[in-house]
């Protein structure tokens, strides 16, 4: 780890003391993006780690997923064992083999894995891309699988009952297709609706935003209900759907259609100066509000779990009587709430029946932490961890109601006991992830299977640090830093600074999404990589307003001041990505930053400007206003043209890639302003449309989608920083392109 305050002389010194590393290197391949998309990945909740248990606790399930670049494509495998011994435990045998030519994100190809309680039958959804997602089972012994649920519509989440007999799902409410026809020729009059769906040509009256139905389905009758409840529009799509252990109820959230006033006591910063104004300004619309629900599985009912918002952060865990939730952090009612819980970091035990709840004693929250419940154990042991720590260091918190109060107990480690197995996802920002499974001090674990051994034995990485620095602002900052593959001292190369966080204990070939972001391939092109999120602390109080984009800017010049003072980088080599929200920020750093960069790109991406500001619906348009010091009318006008990157494209004097990934194809509209602004003044910019864009999504995994998109990447930063061209024929009208911008800058 490069120190804070280190000198030139440190910063060089690891890699001149590691001859043999760097000669290793040139007896490997070079990483590519194709290598990304084909690299084997562990898909889990960090909250649960990467293996499923059994019930029984005799068993477990891994699930991995890895692209097909010649299919086009990804395959998702199950994996099972036994683990009776560590012997046992690392012979696993694949349960199922799925291909799928789907497009959506690698997550959601298969959701919420589900034991039953048989302790041989696991349930998931399933998207294959052939047809609408669908529930399915799997026997992992005969593995038989079959199909449980399908629906007309495309369902987005469910959850099972333990005996597998009830399953409650959610699904897109279907177009009323008549109404559709009788508004075209009758005309209609716009009222709430957004103009994307009426580009679409839906105007069926649920065009505001989309709506989903819930519904109850026996099994064994073969019964299917669906939940009586007025059609909300949603701004997001649903997130939670969680069924009690005792098949009674299930957890779920709705929109909140009107917000009560005594809501304006919460004190949290998003919620309270975000969310808040803009839900009460416009109470016809949909809201980014959202509260948590109960629904009566029996009786095919829902209602309020109580009269409080729902915290995005917060995490919900049943007891296991099926009466109790522990959530956290949330919310709770105003009556009787503590600063804690005005700020929405309160830990609660609340009765799913009544509403009733008592906080859990979690005296305070330190900044950037998020404890959240991860389980509730049969002795009534509601374990706490931080979300935000690494696996290795998260300090666990437990606590148990002792004589009718809640106490917190000792706790050491969220594991079986010490004699027990358990499998374990070994890496680190330098050595891929491979499964293992360990027993007691870890002392011999047992390799499972090592995900991508190829990655370890034939081909070149570059090495991963973190490195700490300050902003031109004084606010200190940390990332991690991907040197180029053959880095010499004395040498100065190209820096692509990358944004939206990083993971400091985790081995990111990408470095931060799938989309756009491609550091370690472009290590292997000699091009330094900077993985940063925010500062170290005090971002959040800034998020939402003006100080946001100056902060990040700050950030990023004094990255480029360290790097350069370090000897890594040539400050005329420095390019830089955003991606969905820190695009905004880039775009801003590139119209009023003195800084100069060389190459920039932003992807999928808000951008503060005018435009987006008129398209978005009533419930979105608060955030802009925020960003930028205001409603763009009267006075505030003035800031916002002096703030908004739209309204000072002519101070754009980089080259600017452009790319759309989110379809259809109606959302090119968000780009518009910035890119028809600079083509106006004739200066080099393009906005690429990522293959499929009817189907194209926000974290892209589609093969096909990935290679546009981060090989783009490569390729837009390996020609404006370096010079070079890639010699595939099929590139040629890329560079014809980029080669004709190159002349704009002369």
């Amino acid at each position: 780890m490069i120190p804070r305050h280190t000198s030139v002389f440190f910063l060089l010194a690891w890699w001149i003391l590691s001859p043999s590393w760097l000669r290793s290197q040139d007896l490997k391949r070079p990483f590519t993006v194709v290598d990304s998309i084909e690299a084997t990945q562990v898909l889990y909740d960090d909250a649960i780690g990467p293996a499923l248990v059994s019930p029984d606790e005799k068993g477990y399930l891994v699930v991995l997923q890895r692209g097909d670049v010649g299919r086009n494509g990804s395959w998702v495998e199950l994996l099972f064992g036994s683990l009776a011994s560590l012997e046992s435990a690392g012979r696993a045998t694949t349960v199922c083999r799925l291909f799928t030519s789907s497009t959506a994100p690698a997550r959601d190809l298969i959701q919420n894995v589900r034991w039953l309680n048989d302790n041989r039958h696991v349930v998931f959804m399933w998207d294959d891309g052939q047809e609408s997602p669908r529930i399915v089972s799997v026997d992992v012994r005969t593995h038989r699988m079959q199909t449980l649920v399908r629906h007309s519509t495309p369902i987005v989440m469910y959850d099972v009952t333990a005996d597998g007999q009830t399953i409650v799902f959610m699904a897109r409410s279907p177009r009323d297709t008549v109404k559709n026809a009788i508004l075209e020729r009758a005309g209609f009059a716009v009222s709430h609706d957004a103009i994307w769906p009426l580009l679409r040509g839906d105007w069926d009256g649920a065009t505001a935003s989309p709506s989903f139905d819930t519904f109850v389905f026996h099994r064994p009758e073969r019964r299917l209900r669906r939940i009586q409840e007025s059609r909300i529009g949603w701004s997001v799509p649903p997130e939670l759907l969680q069924v009690s252990p005792n098949g009674r109820f299930a957890l779920t959230v709705r929109p909140v259609r009107d917000v009560p006033r005594s809501w304006d006591s919460y004190t949290e910063h998003v919620f309270k100066d975000l969310y808040l104004p803009s839900a009460h300004e416009n109470p016809a619309g949909p809201t980014l509000i959202r509260q948590y629900f109960i629904i009566d599985l029996k009786g095919a009912t829902i209602r309020p779990l109580w009269n409080a918002p729902e915290n995005p952060s917060g995490v919900a865990v049943w007891s296991p009587s099926g009466r109790l939730l522990a959530i956290g952090p949330t919310f709770p009612p105003v009556p009787g709430a503590s600063p804690l819980g005005l700020a929405g970091k309160a830990m609660v035990a609340v009765n799913a029946e009544t509403g009733q709840y008592e906080f859990l004693p979690l005296s305070e929250v330190s900044a950037g932490s998020t404890p959240r419940p991860v389980s509730w154990s049969e002795d009534d042991i509601i374990e706490i961890v931080d979300a935000n720590a690494p696996a290795q260091d998260k300090a666990n918190i437990a606590f148990k109601k002792v004589h009718g109060n809640w106490e917190k107990v000792a706790i050491t480690a969220r594991s079986k006991p010490p004699g027990g197995v358990r499998i374990e996802l070994r890496e680190d920002p330098n050595t891929p992830p491979a499964l293992y499974a360990a027993q007691g001090g870890n002392d011999s674990p047992r390799l499972i299977r090592d995900l991508n051994p190829k990655l370890r034995t034939d081909i070149s990485l570059g090495h991963v640090e973190t490195v700490h620095w300050k902003g031109v602002d004084g606010r200190p900052w940390t990332g991690m830093v991907y040197y180029p593959v053959h880095y010499a001292s004395g040498r100065s190369f190209p820096l692509v600074i990358q944004t939206h966080g990083y993971l400091p204990q985790q081995f990111s070939v990408d470095g931060g999404f799938t989309t756009v972001f491609a550091a370690q391939a472009l290590a292997n092109r000699d091009i330094a990589v900077l993985q940063i999120g925010g500062p170290d602390g005090g971002f959040d109080d800034v998020l939402g307003t003006p100080k946001e984009v100056e902060v990040f800017t700050a950030g990023c010049e004094g990255a480029i001041q360290f790097f350069v003072t370090a000897g890594l980088v040539d400050p005329a080599k420095v390019g830089i990505i955003g991606f969905s929200r820190t695009g905004w920020l880039v775009e801003y750093m590139l119209t009023h930053s003195a800084t100069p960069l060389a190459a920039a790109e932003v992807a999928d991406n808000i951008d503060g400007s005018y435009f987006q500001y008129v398209l978005d619906p009533n419930d979105r348009r608060f955030l802009n206003e925020q960003g930028n010091g205001g409603r763009p009318f009267g006075d505030a006008l003035g800031i916002w043209t002096r703030m908004a990157p739209g309204y000072n494209a002519d101070r754009v004097q980089v080259p600017l890639r452009m790319e759309l990934d989110s379809g259809p194809i109606d959302q090119v509209l968000g780009a518009w302003e910035m890119f028809s602004n600079l083509r106006y003044l004739r200066k080099p910019v393009e906005l690429f449309v990522i293959p499929d864009i009817q189907h194209g999504v926000h974290l892209l995994q589609n093969p096909a989608q990935r290679l546009a998109s981060q090989g783009g990447t490569v390729d837009w930063f390996s020609f404006w920083l370096k010079g070079e061209e890639d010699p595939d024929p099929k590139k040629k009208t890329q560079y014809v392109r980029w080669r004709e911008f190159r002349k704009l800058q002369k």
